[in-house]
């Protein structure tokens, strides 16, 4: 029994110093990595900007493209329309038709016309045999009341009957003249010239007074007619030289002029019509093409400005990256005007103009990370190497080895001057 006590005891003590041992070695091995881990993150080096990398604020002259709908239409263009009612005996032009200024284009059968021409200028003719009649009573009467042979009731009764034939005569002419003028109307002349665009009505139908008969455009000057939004009108002056771009005819730019602006805004819309004389020499244009008015505006003042690359965007919030005290700044900043064409961009306000600002998109960056900006200019030996450098600092550096120099210590580099000219670019 006493053997077999001690046996277990023995066991035991063994077992409890096994564990022991392991324990420390688990504890040892733990300790050993994390140390490991923090002699790395300490040994971390700082980010080597290139000085092509960093920009400052700096004023310049942005203006913005305006890029308006449009539809092109007829500068001089007018709707014949009949003035007398009647039927239309003769209709000479068709669409697509040229005609001249005074043109005839239309004709109304006017036998009618012609009966009625009749009547009133036989009217006429009695009113004024009638005037001529009642004007030798008058005269005759005047001289009778002169020899007191008649009272002076009795010529002013001649008087009056006179001057009542001398109206009717007056009315007689203006029936006879209404009818001359309606005898004219039956013969439509073209107001202007240009091409016949519509043709509404043929010839046998019975048209009323103010129906519209032909449509004609004078192509040879056109007018662009824009929709300019509100807020961009007030960047608007007349004068001001375009580009327009016409649909179904790619490749070819035309020049104009902005000729005019509405001064009240399109129902139900909040666009403003503007429009553009646009010449048209070789004819090629027709009204109703769809077209693209092309407006730069701005740049009147130099404004403070960054590249475009170096402002970012977090959910609506622009922000810019800087070296500050050798450290990434993140720095919130409002911006204008947007340059497409120069690829600047206005800054409005959360910069000072002294900033180190990272002018090239990189990814990776944080807040607080080392950074320092390199000014040598690498040899072109190790130009090859630099670009596989600059990946590699955005990834974050390797555990192992170097993807240049395996098994050494490699450098987190991100400008191409951060390695010196004739170095390895591996620790």
């Amino acid at each position: 029994m006493i053997k077999s006590r001690k046996r277990w005891v023995l066991l035991a003590g063994l077992t409890l110093v096994a564990l022991a041992a392991g324990a420390l070695v688990a504890v040892q091995s733990g300790a050993l990595k994390v140390g490991g881990k923090a002699e790395q993150k300490k040994e971390q080096p700082p980010l080597a900007f290139a000085a092509a990398d960093i920009v400052r604020l700096a004023p310049h002259r942005l203006s913005v493209e305006l890029a308006m709908p449009a539809t092109v239409q007829a500068f001089n263009q007018a709707t014949v329309r009949s003035k007398l009612s009647a039927e239309v005996r003769r209709l000479p032009v068709r669409e697509g038709d040229r005609v001249a200024a005074g043109q005839v284009i239309a004709e109304f059968d006017t036998a009618q016309l012609r009966n009625q021409l009749a009547e009133r200028q036989a009217a006429l003719e009695s009113a004024r045999a009638t005037l001529a009649q009642t004007e030798r009573t008058r005269a005759s009467n005047a001289q009778l009341v002169k020899q007191s042979f008649i009272s002076k009731n009795a010529f002013d009764t001649a008087d009056d009957a006179y001057r009542a034939q001398a109206a009717s005569v007056q009315a007689a002419e203006a029936q006879l003249a209404q009818t001359q003028l309606l005898m004219s109307d039956a013969v439509v002349r073209a107001p202007i010239s240009g091409q016949v665009a519509k043709r509404l009505v043929q010839p046998g139908e019975k048209v009323s007074f103010d129906a519209p008969l032909l449509h004609i455009v004078d192509l040879s000057r056109l007018e662009v007619q824009a929709q300019a939004p509100v807020a961009d009108v007030a960047r608007i002056t007349v004068g001001t030289e375009v580009a327009v771009e016409i649909e179904g005819l790619p490749g070819e730019a035309y020049q104009g002029r902005i000729d005019r602006i509405n001064p009240t805004t399109e129902t139900g819309s909040r666009m403003i019509a503007v429009y553009v004389l646009l010449p048209n020499d070789d004819g090629r244009l027709r009204g109703g093409m769809f077209a693209k008015v092309r407006l730069q505006v701005g740049g009147e003042a130099p404004v403070p400005a960054l590249p475009v690359a170096a402002v970012r965007d977090d959910r609506g919030q622009s922000y810019v990256w800087i070296i500050a005290d050798g450290k990434l700044a993140r720095r919130n900043v409002s911006t204008g005007v947007r340059d497409e064409r120069a690829q600047r961009v206005e800054i409005t306000a959360g910069l000072s103009g002294t900033e180190q600002v990272i002018g090239t998109k990189f990814d990776n960056l944080r807040e607080g990370m080392l950074a320092n900006i390199v000014t040598a200019e690498p040899k072109v030996a190790t130009r090859a190497s630099l670009a596989l450098a600059r990946r590699a600092a955005v990834a974050g550096p390797p555990q192992d080895s170097c993807v240049l120099c395996p098994g050494g210590r490699p450098v987190a580099t991100v400008g191409e001057p951060a390695i010196r000219a004739g170095a390895s670019p591996c620790g």
